[in-house]
Parts: C-alpha cells; sequence; structure tokens
C-alpha cells in the first residue's frame, strides 16, 4: 500500500488538489507499478509561519502586502496536459467492456454529468457517454502508451476486435491500431527499454 505525501503552504483550492491527486496517481501507475485502488496520496497544508527556510520562517522572508493579502503575480497561461476526452458511444456496455475488459482500463467514481446522460469514467483519461458516434468524425484517433504490447494485441485478436493495422514498430516503439466498438481508432504502443 504505497502512500505519498506532498507537504504545501496553504492557499491551494480544492480543484488544484484534485488535479494534483490525480496527477501524482498517473504518475505512480506509470512509474511504479501502483494500482489506483491502492494508493494514498496525503496533502498536508502548513501555514507559512510554520514553514522555514535559511534560519528564517517562511512569513519573514516575504512580506506580507498591506492589509495581510497575499498577492501573487498573474501566470503567463499554458497548457499543463491532456485532461480528458468524452466519447459518444452506440452502446455504453459493450464499449465499457472493451475498454476495461479488453484493454484494461480502471473505471473511476466520478459527479454525473451535468445534463444527466449516463457515463463511465476511466483513469486513463476517456469517458464513455451515450449518443452514439457523430458524424463526421472528429477524432482521428487516441494514442495511450502499455506495457507488454504484444500479449495486448493478442487479447484484441482473441475478442475479435478489428485492426486498422497489426502490431509494427511505430514512431513510438511496437505499436497496434484497433477499433473500439464504434469504429474510433485506438493507437496502443510500447515505448522500447
Amino acid at each position: 500500500m504505497p502512500v505519498v505525501t506532498v507537504q504545501l503552504w496553504t492557499g491551494r483550492t480544492v480543484n488544484q488538489k484534485r488535479r494534483l491527486v490525480a496527477a501524482i496517481t498517473e504518475a505512480m501507475v506509470q512509474h511504479a507499478d501502483s494500482t489506483p485502488d491502492h494508493l494514498h496520496v496525503i496533502i498536508q497544508d502548513v501555514p507559512r509561519e510554520s514553514w522555514g527556510r535559511a534560519g528564517r520562517l517562511s512569513i519573514d522572508n516575504e512580506p506580507e502586502p498591506a492589509g495581510g493579502q497575499q498577492t501573487q503575480p498573474p501566470r503567463a497561461p499554458k497548457i499543463l496536459g491532456f485532461a480528458h476526452m468524452l466519447l459518444q458511444v452506440a452502446d455504453l456496455e459493450v464499449s465499457r467492456r472493451f475498454y476495461a475488459d479488453l484493454l484494461g482500463f480502471t473505471e473511476r467514481k466520478a459527479k454525473p454529468l451535468a445534463d444527466g446522460r449516463p457515463f463511465v469514467p476511466f483513469n486513463q483519461g476517456i469517458a464513455l457517454t451515450t449518443g452514439g458516434p457523430g458524424k463526421p468524425v472528429q477524432i482521428d484517433h487516441m494514442a495511450f502508451r502499455v506495457d507488454g504490447v504484444e500479449s495486448l494485441a493478442g487479447r484484441l485478436k482473441q475478442g475479435g476486435v478489428k485492426f486498422f493495422q497489426d502490431l509494427h514498430d511505430g514512431i513510438y516503439g511496437r505499436t497496434v491500431y484497433v477499433a473500439d466498438p464504434d469504429g474510433n481508432k485506438v493507437e496502443l504502443y510500447e515505448e522500447p527499454r
């Protein structure tokens, strides 16, 4: 049961903490062979007056502006990374089985969609909802880094999955392209070790 402890100055929002926990969990799953269900992330908020550096309290290193309000200069905007993709599928259960049972995605808990549609979210960054795939196709393909791509390709063949391109050496490593139940192209690749 891995435990990751993060100590931060107080002041982060719940959404910032939520994103931090998700990113740490993803990193531990990818790089430390952890499973999300057994990983604990603990965030400890520490007030600046309880944090010292270079022999001084942090509140003494940077004086507070008048009125006691903490102000920070605005940060330049930047894209932080992939957040999620919501796919409309024809049959929610058939697609759930493809992503969870055949590909091995892990379902996660989430708030319901604002419009009330049923959906199935995964830790790997996609979620499924009803509505059927739209025309014209708006997504060329989605790519996922994997381990054991050869055995995964075998499992997909045994599951009767359509292949756009069989196992080959792609630009990112050993790669296969398959179709999900709605015909969306999914790239699965294993980086060279």
